[in-house]
């Protein structure tokens, strides 16, 4: 039996590990626990710069969602011929018949005023919002336009102005003061 035991013992000890090598690995060991205390501190500042990218990306998506959400709502009111609550081609007519608004309704753009005739209006909502839906008749055709008229909200503010197309609608909008203007044609 003590041979066996013997032959056991010598038999492990051939496999041991050679004392350099025990010395590097355990060097190795401690290197990479430098490398992580090193790389922890990487790890809340990654998390912080990908969150700072997210938050843009975010208000930057949600600026350009109610932009879109706004024009594609326009859009959709213009495709709607529902009838006038005042037909004039006098804003002021237009203004009084609708009471319930009190921010102006007449465009602040002079060639707007000069380019088209005003067929009358009525009221309509923009994202939840009162707002006028003036129809309007370039003098040189009779293609109808629609222009919307609304004050401007918290949420309307971030509106982007420019001219969009949806579904066919080319929608123009624009701020002045205290106001968002959609001007919509098309189909």
């Amino acid at each position: 039996m003590k041979s066996l035991e013997q032959k056991l013992n010598n038999y492990y000890r051939s496999k041991r590990l050679a004392s350099h090598r025990i010395t590097a690995i355990q060097t190795s060991v401690q290197e990479m626990g430098g490398t992580r205390r090193r790389i922890s501190y990487l790890v809340p500042l990654a998390a912080v710069i990908l969150l700072t990218i997210g938050i843009g990306l975010w208000s930057h998506m949600s600026t350009d969602s109610i932009t879109h959400q706004v024009v594609a709502e326009i859009g959709q009111n213009h495709r709607q011929h529902g009838a006038l609550v005042v037909e004039s081609d006098q804003y002021g007519v237009v203004q009084a018949a609708l009471s319930e608004l009190d921010f102006p309704i007449r465009p602040r753009r002079g060639k707007l005023v000069q380019d088209f005739v005003l067929v009358g209006g009525k009221y309509c909502t923009i994202q939840g919002f009162k707002a006028a839906q003036l129809k309007l008749s370039p003098r040189k055709n009779g293609t109808i336009h629609t222009l919307y008229v609304l004050p401007m909200s918290d949420d309307i503010k971030s509106v982007k102005p420019g001219v969009y197309e949806t579904n066919g609608i080319r929608v123009e909008l624009w701020t002045d003061q205290t106001l968002l203007y959609g001007l919509a044609h098309g189909q």
